[in-house]
């Protein structure tokens, strides 16, 4: 019984089990129940592949990539085996494979030159029927950064020339004051040599000599051996009272040169290279001849241009001219001829190939071809307008091509010169490009082009394939995504970014950035030098695009604001690199010799590029004390040495109410002009002396002078009462002879301003529209009918006056003889001078434009009215705080000091460029409005070692280590000093300074 019970349960559990695992077959034929045979499993395959992950170099095949297929179940078809997801620029050869079991198949990848450099998983994917089987394969694509297409100088230049023969690019930059000499094998700068104001550029027929054009009324010639600079003057004025400057020069091989004159101030309708005059210069003769074929006027010629072999030049103006250098003749012929239809657009551009045969003319829409007989032989539509605003026309080396630049953003379109069709363009850009003066400079014989931008020299390989033209007429540089700004030293990173890119590759200085995560992402390569670094964006036309600067690694300092240190008062300082604020915007630590800055403030909105900037209070220091600044932030360490130098301890005497600063070199005392009184410092012990009173009755505003012989203090000015009419106090300088006060009731309204000067005749000028004259002798004043300027100085002897206009558009400056009253004048249109200071022997004079904001602009100018050269600041000592009343020239004449608000300036009068920049130990007196007549708040002693300067409390005196005519010139960075990073610079100053004054912190007096 318990076997059978045993047996029956087995029986149960075993029938369970093939039900629940298989099913059961079985029965027999008559039908019977039972289990079914199993369903054998479908066929299928899987795939493998050789390698799973590709390399790629760009314009290059990798090795084949091998697919296989393994059945199963009895799998015995084909598989079609397909490679998708693939980046821009890599193809697969063949499109696709059939697979078998016994037949497996090879793919190739391929990247072309352009090929999106990338990291990113590509899909294979292999299907019989409906069996469908994908594979991951992932794919590098790598490649070689391009030549260096950037090369940063500072400043700005704004034409070139480029010598074959030499291999040297000469580049005239008017942000420096120089000519640049820059090889053209590596892109260095060979030499920087100083020329006032350069603009226009040509090589003379000689093929040794350069001509430049310059802003300083004058060309220059410059042996291109010796770097021997020579001065060639122009003293005609234009015909509408403003002088000329030059921006565009053109040299024949007659040994002449055709230079367009434009109105200084007027801008010729914004045209850069254009003016209302053409003059020739005989170079064989030195003169200057007016061209103007023409008398009417106005005359307006946008730019020049000439032949390869300097026998033909070609301008617009009333006609179309072409000049032959052979016969020193011109033809001409109507602009509607060179320029059909009917010359609707006007002639924007011109151009002539090496020969002479044939001449481009361009305008909004299309170049015409003429002949040098001016007949059209062809046309060409451009794909966008032409500006002739900031544009330029030049053949290629051969003849072949037609070059046309347009500006903002930078780039070239290549019209074909033979079969005269438009064959696309290329970029030139620099991003975030801040330079207005962006120019095709030059073209050398293999077809290189050399643009100046943002401060450097961008080269363009203009023998590649141009980007075809777009039908809507947009010809953009590639758009690239923005990358991390500031990293640590050996440090990758991966970026998420805010769009998908494809089609482009960038790389970070020279190393290859690959995106990642088809193009949502990128991963941004390790350095271990430190500062910033270009990142070149190349798109699949070759396209390229610049970032200067764009990413920095580590921390640097490159630059500080001041170089001359008060040892007590902790002035405001600017310190510039890179890295100081890290990924995360973190303020730095910064320290001078050891000592922690305080009040340490991040300038912001420092574009283009990744510069930092920092405004701190410089700790105090020892006399003579050389000052290094050291810099961390999160990115790492950095250190700028010998930055600075502490000077000798200066001085405060107590004061209030000062007006303007005189110093007395007969007897040695420095005079202080206030409202009701002369106060007498003594520069020996700095202590005040007997002060020389005003009489009863006095009530004007003034200003003092001294008389050559030293016998009498004046003040003068307009009257209190009745401002319109002179008012003037003599006083006797030992304080023995009691005042005397005259004011002028007479003569009726006087057009003056209050400014004086005494010439060597015992008399007082009155500057002003109608200036007046007061005789020391008679006691009396007298009309003059004469309009000398708001503002009058002179030398100590009196023999040399000079003027400027105050608030006047014309910018006008005024030579006044002393003995005859005879005025001479000059108009430099759009500047408004505040200031004014005359070299001690009469040589020079310069009027200062006092900027409200930050700084000064200061024009150099001969005694014959000639403008010789303008101030340029470096890009690493902007000026920070605004202008000051003062400026006065070194004894020798070498050195002007121009006083802000927190520092002085020295500059070199012959170059126009600045040797120092002191920081005051507290704040100089300012305008409080502007223009706001007033007197030199400065005054220097005979040696030009000591400066007194009107401040906050009183007198600052300033004890320098070296006359001012014997101080060096600072070697100020300029590297990374693009001119768009200066403005950058001084707008973000400008808001610290802003917002400084606000709290009160730095309140003027």
């Amino acid at each position: 019984m318990v076997a059978r019970e045993r047996r029956l349960w087995t029986l149960i559990v075993s029938g369970l089990l093939c039900l629940l695992i298989t099913g059961c077959g079985g029965g027999n034929s008559s039908g019977g129940s039972g289990g079914s045979a199993p369903t054998p499993p479908s066929p299928s395959f899987t795939m493998s592949l050789s390698n799973g992950n590709i390399a790629l170099t760009q314009g290059a095949s990798g090795q084949p990539l091998q697919v296989s297929i393994m059945p199963e179940n009895g799998f015995t078809g084909t598989a079609t085996v397909t490679i998708t997801g693939l980046p821009s620029g890599v193809t697969v050869v063949p499109n696709s494979l059939s697979v078998s079991s016994a037949s497996p198949g090879s793919f190739t990848l391929s990247a072309s030159a352009t090929a999106e450099i990338s990291q990113q998983s590509v899909s294979v994917n292999a299907v019989s029927g409906t069996l469908n089987v994908d594979k991951s394969l992932q794919l590098n694509v790598s490649g070689v950064a391009p030549p260096d297409p950037f090369h940063h100088v500072g400043g700005s230049m704004v034409h070139g020339f480029y010598d074959e023969t030499r291999q040297r690019l000469f580049a005239t930059n008017i942000g420096l004051n120089e000519l640049d000499v820059i090889s053209g094998v590596d892109f260095s700068v060979q030499a920087r040599v100083p020329v006032p104001q350069p603009l226009g550029i040509d090589q003379m027929a000689d093929g040794k000599t350069l001509v430049i054009g310059t802003v300083a009324q004058e060309l220059v010639t410059v042996d291109e051996d010796t770097l021997a600079v020579t001065q060639h003057p122009f003293s005609e004025v234009g015909t509408g009272g403003f002088t000329l400057f030059f921006p565009t020069v053109v040299a024949l091989a007659n040994g002449k040169v055709i230079a367009i004159g434009q109105e200084e101030g007027i801008d010729s309708s914004n045209i850069v290279d254009g003016g209302q005059y053409l003059y020739v210069w005989d170079s064989n003769s030195n003169t200057f001849t007016k061209l103007e074929p023409t008398g009417s006027l106005p005359w307006e010629t946008d730019s020049l241009a000439r032949s390869a072999d300097h026998k033909w030049a070609a301008f617009a103006g009333d006609q179309f001219y072409l000049y032959s250098s052979d016969s020193d003749s011109l033809t001409s012929a109507p602009l509607a001829t060179v320029n059909p239809s009917d010359n609707t657009f006007g002639v924007r551009g011109y151009a002539i190939n090496p020969n002479g045969s044939q001449i481009a003319v361009v305008s909004a829409t299309q170049v015409t071809f003429l002949n040098n007989s001016l007949a059209v032989v062809a046309s060409t539509p451009i794909p966008s307008a032409f500006q002739n605003s900031r544009s330029a026309a030049q053949f290629s080396a051969d003849g072949s091509k037609l070059y046309l630049e347009y500006a903002f953003p930078l780039r070239v379109e290549e019209i074909d010169a033979n079969s005269h069709t438009a064959l696309g363009y290329l970029s030139a850009t620099v991003v975030t490009d801040g330079d207005n003066l962006e120019r095709m400079l030059a073209t050398d014989s293999h077809d290189r082009g050399f643009f100046g931008i943002d401060g450097g020299i961008r080269f363009v390989d203009l023998t590649q394939t141009p980007v075809p033209n777009d039908p809507d007429g947009i010809l953009p540089p590639p758009f690239c995504p923005n990358l991390a700004a500031s990293l640590p030293l050996h440090s990758a990173v991966q970026q998420q970014l805010s769009n998908t890119f494809t089609g482009i590759s960038l790389f970070v200085g020279s190393q290859a950035a690959p995106l990642l995560n088809g193009g949502t992402a990128i991963s941004i390569p390790a350095f271990s030098t430190v500062g910033p670094v270009d990142v070149l964006c190349v798109d699949s036309h070759g396209d390229t695009a610049v970032y200067a600067d764009d990413v920095s690694y580590g921390v640097e300092a490159i630059g500080f604001s001041a170089n001359l240190l008060p040892p007590t008062g902790n002035p405001i300082g600017y310190l510039f690199g890179f890295g100081f604020n890290g990924s995360q915007g973190d303020t730095p630590v910064v320290d001078i010799n050891s000592q922690p800055a305080t009040n340490v403030n991040s300038l912001v909105d420092l574009q283009p590029g990744v510069i930092d900037g920092e405004a701190l209070q410089v700790p105090n220091g020892s006399p003579g004390e050389v000052a290094s600044i050291s810099v961390s932030s999160p990115d790492g360490a950095g250190l700028l040495s010998s930055a600075a130098t502490y000077y000798t301890a200066p001085t405060i005497v107590p004061a209030s109410g000062l007006l303007q600063l005189l110093y007395d070199t007969h007897r040695n005392v420095v005079y202080a002009l206030k409202a009701s009184e002369v106060d007498v410092l003594n520069p020996a012990t700095l202590q005040w002396q007997s002060s020389l009173p005003f009489p009863a009755g006095a009530t004007g505003t003034y200003e003092m002078a001294l008389t050559p012989d030293g016998s009498k203090l004046v003040v003068g000015g307009l009257s209190g009462t009745d401002p319109q009419h002179p008012e003037l106090i003599v006083l006797d300088p030992t304080g023995n002879a009691a005042p005397s006060l005259f004011t002028d009731t007479a003569m009726g309204v006087d057009a003056i301003t209050g400014s004086i000067v005494i010439p060597p005749f015992n008399k007082v000028i009155f500057a002003g529209f109608r200036a007046v004259e007061f005789d020391l002798s008679s006691l009396t004043f007298s009309p003059l009918n004469i309009n000398t300027g708001d503002l009058l100085r002179s030398t100590p002897d009196g023999n040399h006056i000079f003027g400027a206009d105050l608030n006047n558009s014309s910018g006008a400056v005024f030579s006044l003889d002393p003995a005859t009253y005879a005025v001479t004048s000059e108009s430099f249109g759009f500047l408004f001078w505040g200031d004014l200071a005359v070299s001690p022997d009469g040589s020079q004079f310069a009027p200062v434009e006092i900027d409200l904001n930050l700084g000064a602009g200061i024009g150099f100018f001969d005694s014959a009215l000639h403008y010789l050269n303008a101030n340029v600041y470096p890009a690493f000592s902007p000026p920070d705080d605004q202008g000051a009343i003062g400026a006065t020239y070194s004894p020798g004449g070498k050195v002007l000091v121009e006083p802000l608000g927190d520092s002085m300036e020295f500059w070199d009068t012959a170059t126009g460029t600045l040797r120092t920049r002191l920081m005051t130990p507290e704040e100089l007196q300012t305008p409080r409005f502007y223009p706001d007549f007033a007197g030199p708040t400065i005054a220097l002693d005979p040696t030009g070692e000591t400066i007194f300067a009107v401040s906050l409390s009183g007198v600052t005196v300033l004890k320098l280590a070296q006359p001012l005519d014997q101080m060096p010139s600072v070697s100020w960075p300029e590297a990374h000093g693009r001119t768009g990073k200066q403005a950058g610079l001084r707008e973000s100053i400008a808001a610290h300074v802003a917002a400084m004054h606000s709290k009160n912190h730095l309140a003027h007096p």
